[in-house]
């Protein structure tokens, strides 16, 4: 087992897309488009209280789409009527029927591609074996690697399906999520019973409503200090542990696989949790996440410097803990030599004292990769400006090597964005920067960050500046410092709403702004120009109604890997595109060396790429006109003739 497979996060791995099945997308499935790798199956009727498209299929005939399909990653069935429940099987009115279940799901069998299945608002009939039938058919499956449940009940008979899939010799389970479920004390012990016969299996998903006692937690406890058990990730959220229960998980973990642990509940006192934390100080864990309103206090926080072995903290939405009680923590973690890679406190009251202690800490550690400070405005009484400036002055001299850095809506004004710029100039790994929902920097003060575009050590992929006071002026100003910027991908300028009540003098939408990124992405004042325009940035994030048409055609083409091939597509839709064009720009591939016409001609006739993205232009029709007006640069007898009459020209 390697470090890689026990810190990557199973979100992260398969995303989701979203992609609704209906007459459309079906089409595309059937054509193997390569763009659809996630559906959502949704079995219910539509608003009209018409057949699902669904039921419309006939999975006998077209159903190789799925099982053939080497692109399909996920699949999700659901079934989404407001106040409806709905029992795997049961026929009635525009229902699909047994037989139409049977056969979709033997699609989903065959598949030799399908990573991810999801279940959702589906109930297993007690009294009927069916829909547990069909879940105990994936046993075995040749590729599925993630089962998820969610706002459904299995029951006892989908329970033991479940517990057969899972047990299955050639299973390649490796996580199982139940949202939701109301899992009890029984079935959790055959959830149990089942994992420990799964090898594979290191993540589980325990969300949401469950009827699980301290007995049933017991039985748990058992289980994570089995040695036959392989969680590295547990997810217990919203579960009903209590202080007795959290108690037994405390010391279970201690003695577990478990590296990752995400434990969000609100039934564990303040006293609950600094046992609990105090527990967890004898572990290895390496990731943990209490966040989400835990009732945890300063009291708790010492006992978190303690896990020596913990390399990612998140703490945001923690309200009980004062500025104090963060000073203390990070205090502590600088301290005991903190190894810290990723610390989220978002959405927490740090204040002064706490983002002072902060940036005392960071100053002195160079494995923090990811912090997460946003939104903490919302708190009352928070960071000042004074103290935003402290903090940022602090990691001007730091070795910090952070890779994302999240400061957004935090009310950071003018008075700071000096000290920012130069702050995060100095960090030469960093990724992504989000300073978004940041109003109260004025479009002056926006012009720090122009010079930190131009920064040698600028390396951002990803800049996100949505719902901030950016005018016309600063995006010419942005597009000016990105002209010969090579790493920029993303950049998100998403505007505020305007409503009725909003004061429109007050702010300034960007408008001609979009014409200075579109020169930016192509620069139609000369060949050379395009040539040397910005053929990295790929993505710009609004919806704004002043967007010129051609800004997304430049946006696509940049996506393409292939950065020579993209400026010469620029070229040629630019400068070639047209008969006109072509006779006034054909000159200067004339004008050139007789020596350099061989890779110019190559250049021109050169194929675009397999899976392209954009419009795609060939140079044929600018090789044609070249061969019409020198015809003699492809015939290789007139080139001998002239070359043989150069030397004796020359000797002469």
């Amino acid at each position: 087992m390697n470090n890689d497979e026990e810190d990557s996060d199973i979100e992260e791995e398969y995303p989701r897309q979203q992609i609704v099945l209906n007459e459309y997308t079906f089409q595309r499935l059937k054509q193997i488009d390569p763009t659809i790798t996630d559906i959502d199956v949704e079995l219910n009727t539509d608003y009209n209280g018409d057949k699902s498209f669904f039921h419309k299929i006939d999975w006998v005939k077209d159903g190789d789409c799925i099982a053939d399909n080497n692109q399909l990653r996920r699949v999700h069935i659901s079934y989404d009527v407001s106040g409806t429940d709905y029992m795997l099987g049961e026929e009635g009115q525009n229902l699909p029927t047994k037989h139409q279940l049977q056969d979709f799901f033997s699609c989903i069998y065959r598949s030799r591609s399908i990573k991810v299945l999801g279940f959702s608002n589906i109930d297993i009939d007690i009294n009927d074996e069916f829909g547990g039938s069909l879940i105990e058919g994936l046993g075995g499956h040749p590729s599925l690697e993630n089962l998820e449940y969610s706002l459904g009940i299995l029951g006892s008979i989908g329970i033991e399906a479940l517990g057969k899939v899972l047990r299955h010799p050639e299973s390649k389970l490796k996580y199982l999520l139940l949202s939701s479920c109301q899992v009890d004390d029984e079935e959790l012990s055959i959830v149990c019973d089942s994992l420990l016969g799964n090898i594979r299996m290191r993540r589980l998903c325990l969300t949401g409503r469950t009827n699980i006692t301290l007995t049933g937690w017991q039985v748990f406890s058992n289980f994570l200090q089995n040695p036959n058990c392989n969680l590295i990730q547990l997810t217990l959220d919203s579960t009903g542990i209590n202080d007795e229960s959290a108690n037994l998980l405390g010391t279970a973990l201690c003695g577990s696989s478990v590296k990752n642990l995400n434990l969000s509940v609100k039934s564990i006192s303040k006293i609950g949790w600094q046992t609990f934390l105090n527990q967890l100080s004898q572990s290895s864990l390496k990731r943990l996440y209490l966040g989400d309103d835990n009732d945890i206090d300063d009291n708790s926080l010492p006992a978190l410097a303690n896990i020596r072995t913990l390399k990612a903290l998140v703490l945001g939405w923690v309200k009980s803990i004062t500025p104090i009680g963060w000073r203390s923590l990070f205090n502590s973690l600088q301290s005991r030599g903190s190894q810290l890679v990723k610390l989220d406190i978002s959405y927490s009251k740090v204040g002064n004292e706490g983002i002072t202690a902060l940036g005392r800490l960071l100053s002195n550690t160079n494995t923090l990769k990811t912090l997460d400070m946003g939104s903490m405005s919302y708190q009352p009484n928070n960071i000042t400006s004074q103290g935003w400036q402290t903090f940022f002055t602090t990691l001007q001299d730091s070795n910090l090597s952070l890779v994302k850095l999240f400061l957004c809506n935090n009310n950071i004004g003018d008075d700071v964005m000096p000290s920012l710029t130069r702050a995060v100039s100095n960090m030469n790994l960093l990724k992504c920067l989000n300073l978004s929902g940041n109003d109260l920097v004025s479009p002056t003060g926006w012009l720090a960050l122009s010079d930190y575009l131009q920064s040698p050590n600028f390396a951002l992929e990803e800049l996100d500046l949505n719902y901030n006071n950016i005018n016309d002026n600063m995006v010419a100003a942005f597009s000016s410092a990105l002209a010969n910027n090579k790493t920029l991908q993303r950049l998100c300028l998403e505007e505020e709403d305007s409503n009725e009540d909003d004061d429109e003098d007050e702010y300034e939408y960007i408008t001609r702004g979009w014409s200075a990124i579109t020169t930016l992405l192509c620069n139609k004042s000369s060949i050379m120009n395009t040539y040397n325009s910005n053929h990295t940035l790929c993505d710009v994030n609004t919806l704004s109604d002043f967007r010129p048409d051609d800004l997304e055609s430049y946006l696509k083409l940049n996506k393409n890997e292939d950065k020579v091939e993209v400026a010469r597509q620029k070229i040629l839709q630019t400068h070639f595109s047209s008969e006109d064009d072509a006779t006034s720009n054909i000159q200067e591939l004339l004008d050139m060396e007789l020596e350099v016409m061989p890779t110019a001609i190559a250049w021109i006739g050169r194929p675009t790429p397999i899976n392209w993205t954009g419009t795609s232009v060939s140079g044929l029709s600018l090789l044609y006109n070249l061969t019409k007006r020198v015809p003699d640069l492809f015939d290789s007898n007139t080139q001998n003739e002239k070359q043989c009459a150069g030397k004796r020209k020359h000797v002469a």
